[in-house]
């Protein structure tokens, strides 16, 4: 007879970094949305696919936000899991994945991502920074000097 266990099965559940504070939680594979349990922010956790012309103020959720072909998202941020560009972009980016940018996408604003992807032909605009965060200066000089 096999032990119980007490904790649910592992593809179950997955881990999201919060958008707003960076810590990660684990949620449930079908959870739409949730509240951060460190800083009490709602969390989208579902995909956006941007087919047609959108304006918005912010764009933000933990899931991929794609951008079709004919798609244009025009907006202050996007705050996203991941982002795929393959139509027009204008706006601050700041994802916590990898930002994708297809050979004929147009992308016009300052990115903060892990990664950066460009096809060949992409128009890009702005301020790139990319990679890991830079660990910061400690606030006091050490003792041992």
């Amino acid at each position: 007879m096999p032990a119980p266990t007490a904790t649910k099965p592992p593809e179950d559940r997955h881990t999201i970094t919060c958008l707003y504070c960076g810590k990660p939680q684990e949620v449930a594979r079908r959870a739409m949305s949730i509240t951060c349990r460190f800083c009490h922010k709602p969390l989208k956790l579902e995909d956006i696919a941007i087919k047609q012309y959108e304006a918005r103020r912010q764009i933000a959720t933990c899931g991929v936000v794609t951008v079709e072909k004919k798609g244009s998202a025009v907006t202050d941020s996007i705050k996203c899991g991941g982002l795929i560009v393959r139509g027009k972009v204008k706006g601050t980016i700041e994802s916590v994945g990898p930002v994708l940018i297809g050979p004929e996408a147009e992308l016009k604003g300052d990115v903060k991502a892990p990664t950066l992807a460009v096809g060949a032909g992409a128009v890009l605009e702005g301020q790139y920074e990319i990679g890991a965060k830079s660990p910061e200066t400690p606030a006091e000089p050490d003792a041992t000097a």
